[in-house]
Order: structure tokens, then sequence, then C-alpha cells
């Protein structure tokens, strides 16, 4: 074979090496960028998710508790209502009496059907995150941390407090 053929096909050799050498960096390239493609993508479905989950959280949450300032505004009443029906006497008309009872009675009816209570505080142990304190007193009777009175009850609606209960605390013996 003559020289100049052999190098002609040296050099077609040669391109053709380059040739493939360079469409391989492509598909290394090109691989590459599909992997970080994919990872990003697989990313972003996991953002998506957690994004998704944390809506509906978020919309569970606004729902349990739609009604809390609603709620919250009627509390006044029922302490008027509850403070007339704890000094309410058998001298006074008892029909005023009976139904200003009858009305207490329905709508704690209505408040526990959706959810709402009041809670319990006389003669159980101070706890800031239930009970607010007015005062502090002596008592004989009743030990150091107790709630000895209760002026205005407390409301839990679902597992939230709406308000704390405002009470009376006994500092126990008066110390000589």
């Amino acid at each position: 074979m003559p020289k100049a053929a052999k190098k002609k096909i040296n050099k077609k050799k040669n391109d053709t090496n380059q040739k493939n050498q360079s469409d391989k960096d492509v598909i290394k390239k090109l691989q590459e960028e599909l992997s970080s493609l994919k990872e990003k993508n697989i990313k972003l479905l996991a953002e998506f998710d957690n994004f998704q989950k944390r809506t509906i959280r978020e919309k569970d949450r606004m729902n349990k508790y739609q009604g809390f300032n609603l709620v919250k505004d009627f509390l006044p009443i029922f302490d008027d209502l509850d403070r007339t029906l704890d000094h309410g006497s058998k001298e006074e008309s008892d029909s005023i009496f009976e139904v200003i009872s009858m009305i207490d009675s329905k709508m704690k009816t209505v408040l526990s059907k959706y959810s709402i209570k009041a809670f319990e505080s006389l003669n159980k142990d101070f706890d800031p995150n239930f009970h607010e304190a007015l005062l502090e007193i002596e008592s004989e009777e009743i030990e150091k941390g107790k709630v000895l009175e209760e002026y205005e009850k407390g409301y839990l609606y679902n597992d939230k407090i709406i308000r704390h209960a405002k009470v009376v605390v006994s500092k126990g013996k008066e110390e000589k």
C-alpha cells in the first residue's frame, strides 16, 4: 500500500477515534446532566409532598379552631348568667330564675356540641397554664397553692385554652 494511502487511512482512524472520544464526552456530559435533573426532580417531588402535607395540617388546624373568637365573645354572657344563678335567692321571682337557668342550660349544651367546655378550678392546684391568679389570700382550711375561689370560669375549645379561669389562690396558714 502506498505511503500516502496509509497516511490517509491513519488520519481517518485518528479522526474517527477523536470523534468517538468527543461523542463519548458528550454522552458522559448528557448522562451527568440527566442524573442531576433526576435528583432535582426527586427533591422537587419531595418538597411538593411536604408542602401538601403542611397545607393539609394547616387547613385541619384552621377548621378545628375556626369558631375560637366567636366563642370567646360569648363567655361574658355565661359569666353574667352564672353570677345571677349563684346569687339569686328564692325570695326573688322564681320564674326569672328558672328562665335564666333554662337559657344557661341550653347555651352550655350548644357549647358542648362544639367541643367547648368549662373546666373546674375550685380546690385544684393552681396551674398558670389554666388559671390567672387575681389574689392570694391566707386560709386556715385550704393548703397553699390551691384555688379558693373562682371569679370567672376557664374554658377549653377542643384542647386549646379559650380563657384562663380567674381565681383566688390560697397562701396557706398565716405564719407567726
